[in-house]
Order: structure tokens, then sequence, then C-alpha cells
């Protein structure tokens, strides 16, 4: 039993550490609820919001930022919300275009 317990702890503690991290850049841009975030990785990610709080810019982020589709993106107060990311990419010139679609 003491083993299982061990190995919950374990797995449950490592998922955050599959997450990225991230700045808000820009936001509500063209008035659709987009968003810029720079990971704190170099790549820039469009998420557009879906759904629950909006993000800010200077919001810290948490979340799988790299992935495209609805993805729950988390505040560093702990709030969160469904996005849908668009696009990603290291340059913020290639991304940005994706802004105003």
């Amino acid at each position: 039993m003491k083993i299982v317990c061990l190995i919950l702890i374990y797995f449950g503690s490592a998922i955050p550490a599959f997450a990225d991290q991230g700045m808000v850049v820009k936001e509500d841009i063209c008035g659709t609820g987009n968003t810029l975030i720079e990971t704190t990785d170099g790549w820039y990610v469009v998420a557009e919001h879906d759904s629950g709080v909006y993000l800010h810019e200077g919001n810290v982020v948490f979340g799988i930022l790299k992935t495209t589709g609805l993805q729950k993106i988390t505040r560093s107060d702990g709030e969160s919300g469904l996005f849908y990311i668009e696009e990603y990419g290291s340059e913020i010139d290639d991304v940005f275009e994706e802004l105003c679609d």
C-alpha cells in the first residue's frame, strides 16, 4: 500500500512539470479576445479566449501552450479559462499575423 501511495504522489507532482509557463504581452488584440503570450523558452503563442477568466498584460500563465487546439490556461492566481491555441512560433512577426484573422 505504501508503494502505491508513493507512486501516486510521485506522478501527481510530476504532471505540473510538463506545463509551459509564459507571460501575456498583448491582450484583446483587434477586439477579438485574442492574446499573445511569450513563453519562458522564447516561443510566442496566439490564444483566443473561449470561456473562463480573461488574460491581461503582465499575467504569468501556465498550461500546455505549444499545442494547437482548446487548452486550459491558468493564471498565477490559480484562476483558469479555456483558450484556443491558434498558432505558436519562435518569431513574433509570424504569429502576430494570426491575431486579427
